[in-house]
């Protein structure tokens, strides 16, 4: 986490911001981004007309405070020993870390939590970074990642010519694939779609693998409108019969006397 300190000079525009601890950000270190693909676009302008282009590249915030003011807290009270050491050549106009007693200082302080848009390129990094938690089941993620894989392959043979000639299709690349499939997976509570039963893992079940599978199979497109996960078997009923058809394949199966209806 960082938190903002206002100079003493004239460069911190507002004198009630001056050698006061404004806000603070919590950062995602793991990625550098250009710059243009974290801010607003109006922001970036106006930055490129006073500045120039001085921060091509930069890490985002991916949550932000303000603390609460005016009056805002006085950086020699809150931290004295962290901002008195700002004088030091190496450290002006950088970081230093508040420590012991003064980090507790500055984490006691109230803040109002600031809500931030974040920009595509952030969010689905953080989703990446989410869907390969350590949290997560690991046979899911290999049940996802193994049909991330199918749907790639089957996408790159595409309008080849065989014994057929195989359909085109379109996806994203596939670790978005993977995200994508994992966030099908998540919203689905891991149930097949198509009959509602629980999507197996590991069990050596061809017919229960997880499929992901085109809802609309004559778009070709492999992406959040057009793809849930469903048993294997329920997939390759469904494609081969039809809807209907498999409904009331599935009604019997559940005990259902069609006959009766």
């Amino acid at each position: 986490m960082l938190v903002y300190v206002g100079t003493t000079a004239e460069t911190t525009w507002l004198p009630e911001h001056r050698s006061r601890l404004i806000s603070a950000v919590t950062i995602e270190p793991d990625q550098v981004l250009e710059t243009r693909k974290i801010v607003p676009l109006d922001v970036w302008t106006k930055s490129n007309a006073q500045w120039g282009d001085r921060w091509p590249y930069s890490m985002a915030v991916i949550s932000a405070a303000n603390i609460v003011g005016p009056p805002f807290p006085a950086a020699h009270d809150v931290i004295p020993a962290a901002y008195r050491s700002f004088s030091e050549i190496a450290n002006r106009g950088g970081v230093v870390e508040a420590l012991e007693s003064e980090r507790e200082a500055i984490m006691s302080l109230d803040i109002e939590p600031m809500s931030l848009d974040l920009r595509e390129d952030v969010r689905a990094y953080l989703e990446l970074r989410s869907s390969l938690s350590p949290e997560r089941d690991s046979l899911v993620k290999k049940s996802v990642n193994r049909m991330a894989q199918l749907i790639v392959d089957r996408v790159e043979r595409g309008g080849d010519i065989g014994v057929k000639i195989n359909p085109i299709r379109y996806a994203p690349n596939l670790s978005d694939l993977y995200v994508l499939l994992i966030r099908k997976w998540t919203n689905q509570r891991g149930r097949c779609s198509l009959c509602g039963g629980h999507l197996a893992t590991g069990n050596g079940s061809c017919m229960l693998q997880p499929s992901a599978d085109r809802i609309d199979s004559a778009n070709g497109a492999y992406d959040d409108e057009n793809v849930w996960i469903t048993h294997l078997a329920c997939n390759l009923a469904k494609n081969k019969y039809g809807t209907n058809d498999f409904e009331q394949w599935l009604a019997v199966i559940r005990g259902v006397d069609l006959d009766q209806e």
